[in-house]
């Protein structure tokens, strides 16, 4: 039996209120040699029977159950189970535009390109928006010009969402368990294994931002610190014309777990605040000599660094 050209992974997790949303996006695909490995993260509510009810109507479905292992654990098992010659994931609770395959696969075939690349909408209880990244979009991107794209802060970040990715690309890497931005460890990795990339801002994919989720969560994932490091360290042993790249994404992603404790007014523990309150000046350099970067991020930069109570203010007014 043939393989499909693309596997579309879906962690499912009880997302029962949502699960119809997306599924019902996938199987309104206009473009059809797809199969779907949805993946049973030990789900406690419906999603489960959601889940039979539309293996029932389309045999593209296939279920796997496992114990609940988390985002990362559910995204492994999807991964050693697709078939197909392209790999692309959606979120349980997110939606895709009925073109989403079409586009990014047409994309990949015609600029031989290992990843294929949307922009999205933002999702906010209904009202969606357009979340405008045009740096480096409309063309085929190097493995070291895609990279810099990933760390631009105005391009596509490290979602496993919106792309999809050549299936020989995952040969021997996996998504780190028990740790949250699993995306951040992993995706500058694929990118600098590609023989290239394509972006086009095009907006397909519908990423919902809810109470509960992850990204949400009333605690403070501090993973993007140790994802950061790795992305340097990687880089510095195999691509060290990218190190200014790597420690402007070890700064803003150290302002961004300052950011999380400042907005919700939570106190650091002391192992974060040694690296969160003293690194960042080391990287400091990287970001101002970074011509990706937007000059009002090297504003804000320069602030945090030399005025950390006037950034602190202005971001908690600007999220008030």
């Amino acid at each position: 039996m043939r393989s499909p050209n693309i596997s579309l992974i879906i962690p499912v997790y009880n997302v029962e209120d949502y699960l119809p949303d997306c599924l019902d996006s996938v199987l309104a695909q206009s473009y059809a040699d797809f199969e779907v490995v949805a993946v049973n993260d030990g789900s406690t509510d419906r999603s489960r029977e959601i889940l039979a009810d539309y293996a029932k109507k389309d045999s593209r479905i296939r279920i796997i159950d496992q114990a609940n292992r988390g985002l990362a654990g559910a995204r492994n098992t999807g991964v050693a189970a697709a078939n197909g010659m392209y790999i692309a994931f959606v979120d349980s609770d997110d939606y895709i535009d009925s073109d989403y395959l079409s586009v990014m696969y047409s994309n990949a075939n015609e600029f031989n390109a290992d990843i294929s690349i949307s922009g999205r909408y933002i999702d906010c209880g209904g009202q969606s928006s357009h979340e405008n990244r045009p740096a480096f979009t409309s063309k085929r991107l190097g493995p070291i010009e895609a990279a810099r794209a990933l760390n631009s802060y105005r391009s596509f970040d490290m979602s496993m969402h919106g792309k999809l990715f050549l299936a020989s690309l995952f040969k021997g890497l996996a998504f780190p368990e028990g740790k949250n931005s699993e995306d951040q460890f992993m995706c500058y990795r694929l990118i600098l294994r590609s023989n290239c990339s394509y972006y086009e801002d095009r907006p397909l994919y519908y990423y919902r931002h809810r109470e509960g989720s992850i990204s949400r969560s009333s605690r403070v994932n501090v993973f993007p610190i140790e994802a950061s490091h790795e992305q340097l360290e990687y880089i510095r042993r195999h691509v060290p014309a990218l190190i200014n790249v790597a420690e402007t994404s070890c700064f803003f992603s150290q302002v961004a777990v300052y950011n999380a404790f400042a907005v919700r007014d939570l106190e650091m523990p002391n192992e974060i605040a040694n690296v969160v309150l003293k690194e960042p000046k080391r990287f400091l350099g990287s970001v101002i000599r970074n011509e990706d970067i937007p000059g009002y991020k090297k504003i804000q930069a320069i602030t945090y660094c030399f005025a950390r109570p006037v950034y602190k203010a202005v971001y908690l007014a600007k999220k008030g």
